[in-house]
């Protein structure tokens, strides 16, 4: 069910001076980011940090691993690893644009609340069943954060708690249990996360698997077993995902050569980046940058067209 206190907060927020980046506002809250796009998208591929994702207004198509979904309206959506996605914007325009919120899952805030309350310590009696009652609790906390967004010195004060109580819902829901594996120490979860660190740090960086299997913990031959489990890819097509997704950002934003940005994101060849780019995004980064920039074009025109 579509929640329009929320979907206004969030138009309101994200009409205003804030500043965006391909559509998403950061906000003062860390790890929270208000999604607004006008127009269909191309298929974007990420590697999404564990988060919830509220949607808000109109449709997202999302593919991770062998799984493809679509959400819209009243849909909430939990990433619980580091895995790799290839999604697009599928319903949005400048009357009805594409709205969500997303706040990154915060391992600290899971290990306090799993230590600290014993009904966090178990998944629900029901964890096959839709428990509708802390889906709405869940709503009504984002919805309380969102609408303090607008009010800086209220949000100062009551923003942590708010998002604790964010990841108090989670816990309480269908992948509470899979959720309460990110706080635990020791989980092969965070252990592989540790090494995700390394590679989002410095991606164009060589990294040997050995230093990443010492920061996971394990030996190098487990490190691969459980990398593969949860991310689905093994590290270094981790980390090759991770250049290729950073060289389109630089394409699409700073406008530099195709040369400058295979250097910059690790490749020796731009030969060889020209031929990954392409079988990443669907076309070489010449044409795939000449392409954005006809759709931006339509989508200034429309606006001014409709002023």
């Amino acid at each position: 069910m579509a929640d329009d206190e929320l979907t206004q907060a969030v138009l309101r927020y994200t009409g205003t001076t804030h500043q965006r980046t391909g559509g998403i506002t950061a906000t003062p809250v860390h790890g929270l980011y208000l999604v607004r796009r006008t127009a269909p998208s191309a298929l974007e591929h990420a590697v999404e940090q564990p988060l919830v994702c509220l949607v808000l207004q109109g449709r997202k198509r999302v593919a991770m691993g062998s799984r493809t979904a679509s959400y819209a309206a009243g849909d909430t959506t939990i990433v619980t690893a580091n895995v790799p996605t290839a999604s697009r914007i599928s319903q949005a325009s400048i009357a009805q644009p594409y709205l969500a919120v997303a706040l990154e899952l915060d391992p600290s805030v899971i290990t306090d609340l799993v230590l600290g309350s014993p009904a966090c310590d178990a998944p629900p009696a029901a964890p096959d069943a839709a428990d509708t009652g802390d889906e709405e609790d869940l709503r009504d906390a984002v919805r309380r954060l969102v609408r303090l967004l607008d009010r800086p010195e209220s949000l100062a004060v009551l923003k942590d708690g708010l998002v604790r109580e964010i990841h108090h819902w989670l816990l309480r829901g269908r992948q509470g249990a899979v959720i309460r594996h990110l706080g635990l120490p020791d989980s092969h979860a965070r252990r592989i996360a540790r090494a995700v660190a390394i590679l989002r740090a410095e991606p164009a960086r060589p990294v040997r698997i050995e230093q990443l299997a010492a920061a996971a913990g394990m030996g190098r031959s487990a490190f691969h077993l459980h990398f593969r489990a949860i991310t689905s890819l093994s590290p270094l097509q981790f980390q090759k995902a991770l250049r290729l997704m950073e060289a389109r950002r630089l394409i699409l934003s700073q406008g530099k050569s195709m040369s400058q940005v295979a250097f910059e994101v690790g490749y020796e060849s731009a030969s060889q980046f020209s031929r990954e780019y392409a079988r990443m995004h669907g076309q070489p980064p010449t044409r795939d940058k000449r392409q954005a920039s006809g759709r931006m074009g339509m989508v200034r025109t429309a606006g001014i067209a409709k002023g």
